[in-house]
This record gives C-alpha cells, sequence and structure tokens, in this order.
C-alpha cells in the first residue's frame, strides 16, 4: 500500500475556513491559534477528504457549509504526495451531490490515504461509555477492514427488524423470529471473532506503545467482554431459541453484539477505576497509537495523524515526552493546540512547520 501524504489543501465555504491554500510538511505540522479560529475545522476538512465522513457526530452539509459563503457549495481541493510522485484529489458537496475526483477522475469509492482523528474528549467517553467503547471499535476495525463494515451494516439492519418483531408481538412473531435468528446468529459469529482477533493484535501494540511514549513501565489490555466469544454460527442460534420467550416478554433483545463492551485493564485493574484522569489519558493516547502501529505492520502504510489540543490533562513532562515520541516516527501528523505552553514546545519541533491560524485564515506559517 502506497503511502500518500496530504501536501496542499484550500477550503470554500467550509465552516469558518477561508481561501487560505495550506502547504503541510511530511512530518508535523502544528497549528496554533486560540480557541475559535478554525483549528478544528481543518483538521475536520483533512479527515472529510481521507474517511468521507466527519468525525463530528451526526454532522451533514447543511451544518459544515459556510453560510455567509458566495456559493451554495463546499469544494475542497487538495494535493497528496507519495515516493510516487504527486496526485490532485477534491470534493464538491451540495445539498443533494457528492462528487470526488481522484487523480481529475471522477471517483466514488476510492481516497488517497485515510486518517485517525484523536479527540480531547474521547479518552473520558472511551473510559465511562460503553457504547462509545463499542463504536470505537468498531469504527477502529471497520478502518482497514471493508467485509467487517459490511457484515456490521447488515447485522444492524437484521437487528432492528428482529426488535421490531419483539415489539410487535404476534402469533407469527416465532416463525419470524427463527428465521431472522439465522442471519443474526451468522453475523454475530463473524463479528465476534473479527473483533477478538483485532483485540489480540492490537494488545501486541498497547504496553510497548506506552513505555515508548510515557517512559514508565505498565501493562495495559483491552479486552472483549462477551457472552459469544468462540462460539460458532448454530451454537448462538440455539442460543438465541432459547432466549426467545425472554426477549419477547422484554419486547427487546437483550444479548448480543450490539451489546457486548470492552475492558480496558492498566496494570490488571480496571483503568476508569482506578487511575487518575491523567493515567487514562495517557492510557488512551498508547491505545490510539497502537492501533496506528498496528495499521502500519498491516497495510505497510501509516495513516494521516489528526490530534486536536490533547495536552489538558497531562502534565508538561508527559506532553513534552509524546512530542518527543511523534519526532522519531515516520507518519504525518497535523496537531493543533490553544495552550501557550504547549504551543512553544511544538514550536521547538526542528523539522515540524507551524501554521498559526486567526478567524479561519492563515495568517502566517513558518
Amino acid at each position: 500500500m502506497n503511502c500518500w501524504k496530504i501536501k496542499k489543501l484550500q477550503a470554500q465555504n467550509f465552516r469558518n475556513l477561508k481561501n487560505s491554500i495550506f502547504d503541510f510538511s511530511p512530518g508535523i505540522n502544528c497549528i496554533l491559534g486560540q480557541n475559535g479560529n478554525g483549528k478544528t475545522n481543518l483538521l475536520e476538512a483533512v479527515f472529510l477528504l481521507t474517511n468521507k465522513k466527519s468525525f463530528r457526530k451526526n454532522t451533514d452539509y447543511a451544518q459544515m457549509i459556510n453560510i455567509e459563503g458566495e456559493s451554495p457549495e463546499i469544494i475542497l481541493q487538495s494535493v497528496f504526495e507519495s515516493e510516487d510522485g504527486l496526485l490532485p484529489y477534491s470534493l464538491r458537496m451540495s445539498d443533494s451531490l457528492e462528487e470526488r475526483f481522484f487523480n481529475n477522475k471522477p471517483e466514488k469509492s476510492k481516497t488517497p490515504s485515510t486518517s485517525v482523528f484523536i479527540n480531547p474528549f474521547d479518552s473520558y467517553n472511551f473510559h465511562t461509555s460503553g457504547t462509545f467503547r463499542r463504536q470505537w471499535v468498531d469504527s477502529h476495525i471497520s478502518l482497514g477492514d471493508k467485509e467487517y463494515r459490511q457484515v456490521l451494516t447488515r447485522f444492524q439492519k437484521a437487528m432492528k427488524f428482529r426488535n421490531s418483531v419483539l415489539g410487535f408481538g404476534g402469533k407469527n412473531a416465532s416463525m419470524q423470529l427463527r428465521a431472522i435468528d439465522e442471519q443474526v446468529s451468522e453475523y454475530s459469529a463473524f463479528i465476534t471473532q473479527r473483533r477478538f482477533e483485532f483485540l489480540t493484535a492490537l494488545n501486541q501494540f498497547i504496553t510497548p506503545t506506552f513505555k515508548a511514549i510515557f517512559s514508565e513501565e505498565h501493562t495495559l489490555q483491552l479486552d472483549l467482554d462477551s457472552l459469544f466469544v468462540h462460539w460458532d454460527q448454530k451454537r448462538i442460534f440455539d442460543f438465541y431459541r432459547h432466549q426467545e420467550n425472554a426477549d419477547l416478554k422484554a419486547e427487546v433483545t437483550q444479548v448480543g453484539v450490539h451489546r457486548d463492551d470492552f475492558i480496558f485493564s492498566f496494570d490488571g485493574l480496571n483503568a476508569f477505576e482506578f487511575c487518575s484522569l491523567g493515567q487514562q489519558k495517557m492510557a488512551f493516547l498508547s491505545l490510539i497509537f497502537a492501533y496506528i502501529e498496528l495499521f502500519r505492520y498491516k497495510f505497510t502504510s501509516y495513516p494521516i495523524v489528526l490530534i486536536d489540543d490533547v495536552s489538558g490533562e497531562l502534565d508538561s513532562q508527559r506532553w513534552k515526552n509524546l512530542i518527543q515520541y511523534l519526532e522519531t516516527k515516520n507518519f504525518q501528523v497535523l496537531i493543533t493546540t490553544a495552550n501557550e505552553s504547549f504551543g512553544k514546545e511544538l514550536e521547538k519541533i526542528p523539522a515540524s512547520k507551524k501554521f498559526y491560524m486567526e478567524h479561519g485564515t492563515l495568517k502566517h506559517h513558518g
């Protein structure tokens, strides 16, 4: 897999970004400026180009377009670069149409690269919400596994239908459930196995990554909490047949991969219950960078790494360690901050490129 990095980007009518042309470094890019000046919007534009969606939940075109723009459409124009040369890639969005052009040709499915977004609030959500953990795992498996994404979508549709049958009841409910449970059990066995395989591979990287970033010796592990681990399709189907009356009474599917959870342990203890906020953020950052290493190991290419001001809840020594870690890696980084002290540390990175933003405009760079 060829490693494409974003070299240039110009956004028109996207949130508060003006028509500035950003010329990125293939290494570390520091996006500096006060809150509300468009730093996160710049990261979102790159994510939208590479992942075909926003990292913000429930975001649509109407929320992304700048209503003060001169035309009723969003245009993102970019150039990607690899050892093979330069590649133009653009996106045009309106209320009713989305068009992408890869090397000046219409393209529906392919993007030159993918990106991983690191949000300062995700650490808290990951440690406190089972739903968020499940969505995080599913989305990160899906980035590199198209079949998993497709099966997960089919499972969600099948489960929605199953729950509608349970809610409606009626004399034909049992026959309908038996038919849908053939699909649900097939998808459940597949999803559980892929989740287990993903975590087995990911856990090889988390502890070494934590040590590499923070120079501390701790054992970290993310485990799947599921009844269906190592169950085949028939066993899951038999379980749902046995569970039928209880589910009909509850009018909802009470057990399944849609309710599974993930336990993040820190030296064998639950990270949420026993770690400080700083340790939780350290653990979460190590998890994400472990995923980035796994991605590179699997696809021989790094994703673009988008980091949105993670300086909060890390003391000065720990975010200095993070900066030193980033300097040693070969992936492209776009990192933002409004923290003055953290910004000064970023400015010291000799090979990095700095962008200073104000009111959605690139004021200057260095």
